[in-house]
């Protein structure tokens, strides 16, 4: 990366200064925004090669000259008029916030498609910084842009950029610099609309009085009826006022009709853009597909795309399971069997001894199952997934996926945080802000914290099932994807559909060579979290256990779900301990469930009804948590009890079935 001497930690200056401005981040989906923002701050937000990786506003202040600024990377967007939660975010940080100026990041390979956005930011009349990305990829794809040309028609600065290789990143500072020194003027756009519409602006304008005056964007979206924007103009108009404001724009809807008066706006930005880019753009006559342009074909084609995905699922199975087999023993053997070993002999006090080495013991079953267990499954899973990111496999996993996907009420969108929710449920429920509708919102939800199981808990399935009969995995796998079928068919029928039907439209970026050490950085950056993050939950749950079982609870605890347990399921009473430690965090209870296979406390009907209930059983908490915040009380509860309920009923039928033979 490229960095010059105007921009800096802010953390770094012995007295902290306060921003003296802010700087949107704001462009179109995979355009490269999230480069742009970990190069400029030196922070880290993570990047991929595929649509909508941001999904909330990440701030970051850095030092600018001789004060700082607050730089915001946003989500993606493709117009102003937005419908799903993570574009109103950046809609929101572009009009409610005292943004000193907007950095857009435009995508040189989709000149027209940012055209048509920057058209709208343009509107909003804030000084304006054009960044136009992966200027690379366009030049290997025939696409020339002439930027002095574009330059001098936009009237705002124009910089061509690479951002993944570090190139523009010196120009865009300054280009920074120079906005928070004022030195950027005003933008403005020469589009004029209809002269029904332009008259409508102009009579909208009348009402305010004073130094206030709305933008021509903002006005364009009041007279769409953007609620976002009627509520930004009650703040400065009295009710009086506002509701002759209100009553334009209903006459314009009314005399144009809403449907019109959208496709009237669109068209005339979309023919500005393409006079635009006529002028600046050229492309070369004879491009011949590489390799990974053929690649990418076939892995979204109706017949080739699904050999191609269960492949990849084979190759993930058996990397998780042999890389974590081999990185886990030589840990264990190098590291962690002698610090035991060395404590036990330290430690001379029983009750102290068995608090820290015991069965329950911080170390052996807090900091030990956490590390030598965990980390090296979440290094080779982490490693294959960021790896298809990076190449840009998802979105096109997601255009194979979406015709299946349809009978379940839920997009080819959906996949995205579904995928994601193998690394985290959590991510899964907070990334469901893509999706347009609330109704899909719920149904990703539901799904991922039913069926999904996080990035360690299917390494442990993983791990588990490589030791095993093949006919095990079968038996699973079938449970838990016909359960989340049946689950979704029946969820899609109970949940009324209140909010319009999006058509399903997903940016298809290039594959690309991989970059080593973007994928390394990225799988390191996990890796730090589960150690920030889960860490310490399992050393909070091994003492947890520990005193449950000095006190006496843990029996009590035992005997009372021994029913269930033991009669229902055909599980020893010790499973019990695995579902205690499966609500606080699910890779808890799944790697002590590991060990209880590794000592052969469990036979083959038992591992695999074990598999099926922990893989299917109840959030844990920090997405229990993450549902309470999108979705309300209400949801977050009434699914955690179907979820359990479906993990038990599941569990006891596939218990009975095993039974039989």
């Amino acid at each position: 990366m490229i960095y010059s001497q105007v921009f800096g930690k802010a953390e770094s200056t012995a007295a902290p200064l306060m921003p003296t401005g802010t700087i949107a981040i704001v462009g179109p989906t995979n355009s490269g925004k999230s480069v742009l923002f970990n190069g400029l701050t030196g922070d880290y937000s993570l990047v991929a090669n595929y649509p909508q990786t941001t999904v909330m506003p990440l701030r970051k202040t850095v030092r600018c000259g001789e004060g700082e600024v607050c730089l915001v990377d946003t989500p993606g967007i493709g117009a102003l008029s937005v419908y799903s939660e993570h574009e109103q975010s950046t809609v929101t940080v572009l009009l409610d916030e005292d943004v000193h100026g907007v950095l857009f990041c435009g995508d040189a390979l989709n000149l027209k498609r940012s055209l048509v956005l920057l058209a709208q930011v343009l509107e909003l009349e804030l000084p304006t910084i054009v960044c136009l990305n992966r200027a690379d990829l366009a030049a290997s794809s025939g696409i020339v842009i002439q930027m002095q040309q574009l330059t001098e028609l936009l009237k705002v600065s124009v910089i061509e950029t690479a951002v993944e290789h570090g190139i523009g990143f010196d120009r865009v500072q300054d280009a920074v610099a120079k906005c928070m020194a004022g030195d950027t003027a005003m933008s403005t756009v020469p589009l004029r609309y209809s002269p029904v519409v332009e008259q409508a602006i102009q009579n909208l304008n009348a009402f305010f009085s004073g130094t206030y005056r709305p933008s021509r964007g903002l006005c364009l979206l009041f007279l769409q009826g953007d609620s976002f924007a009627e509520q930004l103009f009650a703040a400065h108009l009295g009710e009086e006022i506002l509701a002759s404001a209100m009553q334009l724009a209903l006459d314009l809807r009314n005399q144009l009709t809403p449907r019109r008066l959208l496709l009237s706006i669109f068209q005339a930005r979309e023919g500005w853009a393409n006079r635009l880019a006529e002028k600046t753009m050229s492309q070369a006559g004879v491009v011949v597909p590489t390799l990974l342009q053929k690649v990418s074909s076939a892995t979204r084609h109706p017949v080739l795309g699904w050999p191609i995905f269960f492949g990849i699922l084979w190759l993930t199975f058996k990397g998780v399971s042999f890389g974590s087999l081999v990185m886990g023993g030589w840990m264990d053997a190098a590291l962690f069997a002698p610090l035991v070993a060395a404590v036990g002999d330290v430690v001379t006090q029983p009750l102290l001894k068995e608090f820290l080495v015991g069965q329950y013991g911080l170390l052996t079953m807090g900091v030990v199952n956490a590390i030598e267990t965990v980390v090296p499954i979440l290094l080779v899973f982490f490693f294959i997934v960021h790896l298809l990111e990076d190449i840009g496999y998802l979105p096109n996993l997601s255009v194979l996926a979406n015709r299946a996907l349809l009978p379940f009420g839920m997009s080819g969108k959906a996949v995205l945080p579904l995928i994601l929710g193998t690394g985290c449920n959590t991510t899964a429920t907070l990334s469901s802000r893509i999706l347009a509708t609330r109704k899909e919102r719920l149904l990703v939800s539901f799904l991922a914290a039913l069926g999904i199981p996080c990035s360690v808990q299917l390494g442990v399935l993983f791990a588990i099932l490589s030791t095993m009969p093949f006919s095990a995995l079968l038996i699973v796998l079938g449970a838990v994807v016909g359960t989340t079928i049946v689950s979704s068919l029946m969820m899609n029928r109970l949940l009324p559909d209140t909010t319009r039907s999006t058509e399903f439209i997903m940016e298809i970026p290039l594959f690309q060579w991989p970059h080593p050490l973007h994928i390394l950085k990225k799988t390191l950056f996990r890796i730090k979290w589960f150690l920030e993050e889960a860490v310490p939950l399992f050393i909070l749950a091994a003492g947890s256990i520990f005193v449950m079982e000095k006190t006496g609870i843990l029996t009590m605890i035992k005997s009372l779900l021994h029913p269930v347990v033991t009669v229902f399921l055909g599980m020893p009473d010790k499973v019990t301990e695995v579902f205690i430690l499966v609500l606080a965090r699910r890779e808890v209870g799944a790697i002590y469930f590991k060990n209880m296979t590794a000592d052969g406390l469990l036979d083959y009907n038992q591992i695999v009804t074990g598999l099926v209930v922990i893989t299917l059983f109840i959030p844990c908490i920090s997405n229990t948590m993450a549902m309470l915040r999108e979705f309300g009380a209400r949801w977050a509860i009434a699914s955690n009890l179907a979820i359990v309920a479906i993990a038990i009923l599941v569990g006891g039928l596939v218990h009975t079935l095993l039974s039989l033979f």
